[in-house]
């Protein structure tokens, strides 16, 4: 809706009245009314694109090898940045740390609730008593741990194995030395998940590990052309695995090609979603274009695909240099975009399964935040994360969640 369009309706509309009426201040009445109204929308219209969601700074963690802190950086005579993931549940924070080798539980005051940490990397804490009576701090030989997500009564760690339990693949050069480690609310260890379920072989390479609402969980894994999708019960039961194969991998049509950026499963339904551009053939000139798929597993029969929005950010030349990064899909269908719009701003897009933008929203991130950033997508919509500098890490959150009320 543009100035020009209002413009030319406002005068319209006062046309109309003067000649309705021979009252001067009835005119002016109405007309003032008119500018009011036409106003609303203008604001209305800007407030649509620029309105953003408040962050709320819960706690930072400084650097460092204390209960406490993140040794974020490798220490093994390099400056090198480490891997951190973060979830969210019931007030709490779950943050796991890569290279400093542990995991900690907070609640939203920044307060430490339980921590599992492998001595090898991390000085025993003084706060452990010898008998053993404070549980909410546990050893553990972490090895390099990856993923977490909270499932009920505990949470879940992706893990790599010992170098003798690693598991080589047939035919290939590559080995599956990846686990799921589970935990207790209070850091106890409850055994592991594989490929088989409970205390099973190990896994490829783990793209992401996904709660759904009803507590089930899907691991997803990368092989040699093709992707793995292993769907569990709460308690560790294998439900289902389904493959999906490169080339069975849609959108190749017309001699085109296709680059695979997140497969996640739909917290509700038994859908698989996967966000792909797809790229025509280069002799007819065209740019490539983002798409959804939904998968459904139990047809293995695609839907139709939701055509999505690059964030351009030359916008004389409009080439496409910023693809929708998909965070995954909440109750209720919405599927959640995130694209960044500079150095501290992204875009956040509530779409719907038609395709349509339900919302569109802007989030700030501090520009010193830029050494890692890590979002995480709850079921409901809310949105956590964990920003590092070179001095500590922050926890922040936006109630995103209230866009679907």
């Amino acid at each position: 809706m543009g100035l020009s369009f209002l413009n030319t309706l406002y005068h319209s509309a006062v046309v109309k009245l003067s000649n309705k009426s021979c009252n001067p201040k009835i005119v002016h009445l109405r007309s003032f009314i008119i500018v009011l109204t036409i106003f609303s929308l203008l604001t209305s219209c800007f407030n649509r694109n620029t309105a953003s969601i408040k962050r709320y700074d819960l706690f930072t963690i400084p650097l460092g090898t204390l209960p406490n802190e993140i040794d974020w950086f490798y220490r093994d005579n390099f400056r090198m940045a480490g891997t951190a993931d973060i979830d969210t549940r019931d007030g709490l924070i779950y943050i796991s740390a890569g290279e400093a080798g542990k995991v900690m539980v907070f609640n939203s005051y920044g307060n430490l609730i339980t921590y599992v940490y492998d001595p090898v990397k991390n000085p025993r804490p003084v706060s452990i008593q010898d008998s053993g009576e404070e549980r909410n701090v546990v050893p553990w030989p972490f090895i390099n741990p990856g993923f977490i997500a909270v499932v009920d009564g505990g949470f879940l760690v992706e893990d790599a194995v010992e170098a003798e339990q690693r598991v080589v693949v047939p035919n290939s050069t590559a080995y599956n030395d990846r686990v799921i480690l589970k935990f207790s609310n209070n850091g106890k260890y409850l055994g592991h998940i594989g490929l088989e379920g409970n205390n099973g072989t190990p896994f490829p390479y783990i793209m992401s590990l996904d709660v759904r609402a009803n507590g089930s969980f899907v691991v997803t894994s990368r092989v040699p052309e093709a992707w793995m999708s292993y769907w569990f019960t709460s308690t560790g039961t294998l439900l289902n695995t389904v493959i999906i194969h490169e080339d069975q991998i849609p959108g190749r049509e017309n001699n085109g090609n296709t680059a695979v950026y997140s497969i996640r499963p739909d917290p509700v339904q038994d859908m698989i979603h996967i966000r792909l551009d797809v790229y025509p053939d280069p002799r007819n000139g065209e740019m490539p274009e983002a798409r959804l798929y939904t998968l459904d597993i139990n047809t293995l029969k695609y839907l139709e695909p939701i055509v999505l929005n690059y964030i351009n950010e030359n916008t004389k030349t409009g080439f496409p240099s910023i693809p929708p990064d998909y965070l995954g899909t909440i109750k209720g269908g919405y599927h959640i975009m995130l694209t960044p719009e500079g150095v501290n701003q992204y875009r956040l897009l509530l779409i719907e399964q038609d395709g349509r933008v339900k919302e569109s929203r802007q989030i700030t991130v501090k520009e010193s935040e830029v050494l890692y950033r890590r979002f995480r997508l709850q079921n409901d919509g809310m949105l956590a994360g964990i920003f590092f500098d070179n001095q500590e890490a922050s926890v922040a959150w936006w109630r995103s969640d209230k866009l679907i009320e």
